[in-house]
């Protein structure tokens, strides 16, 4: 899922809407960097399960089979528990460092209210993921002005912590005047976290 972050270009409201919707994750959940996505995930009273709690091989299958050919990971409401759960793929050898990544995801496809996989859908997620584990204001609050800084700092994969660096660089350079959103989330991690 975390493959080509940017296949589809969104359009601004959209990213508005995304990014807002973060920034109340941020807030409602405590979130501190680097972010913490199971701590988003137990405020929000979501379930998750992994793949290795799993003891039928077809049952593994069918969850890994998405229509987007990715098997890290899925969401869905639970009608019995009545909330959503998580599964993620930790049988993939390749998931460690896509884990944060993988879980924001899936909370994007919930949060944005997805109720079937597509490229759109698969796109909004990616970025809801990217912006919620590094928001656009904070590498420069932090100073982190590469992506190994982002990488140390968010502790997030190197795939993210590349897009994020060009994604920030571009937010600072031709973002313009600050959002209220923005504006909260600086306000929110000044009282957080000693940022200077």
């Amino acid at each position: 899922m975390e493959n080509n972050l940017s296949k589809i270009i969104l359009p601004k409201i959209l990213y508005d809407k995304i990014e807002e919707d973060v920034v109340r994750l941020h807030i409602e959940t405590g979130l501190t960097i680097p972010v913490d996505p199971y701590k988003s995930v137990k405020k929000l009273d979501y379930l998750i399960h992994r793949f290795s709690e799993i003891n039928d091989p077809d049952m593994i299958d069918f969850l890994g089979n998405t229509s987007d050919g990715s098997r890290d990971g899925l969401s869905f409401y639970d009608t019995n528990r009545k909330t959503f759960v998580i599964w993620i793929n930790d049988l993939d050898s390749s998931f460690k460092p896509r884990e944060k990544f993988t879980i924001m995801h899936e909370i994007g496809h919930i949060r944005m209210n997805h109720r079937h996989s597509s490229p759109l859908a698969e796109t909004i997620a990616n970025y809801y993921a990217a912006y919620a584990l590094v928001p656009s204001p904070l590498p420069s609050m932090l100073n982190c002005n590469s992506c190994i800084g982002i990488l140390d700092n968010f502790d997030v994969s190197m795939e993210c912590a590349c897009y994020s660096e060009t994604r920030c660089m571009n937010w600072e350079q031709y973002s313009g005047e600050l959002k209220t959103y923005e504006i909260e989330l600086i306000k929110y991690y000044r009282e957080a976290m000693p940022i200077e």
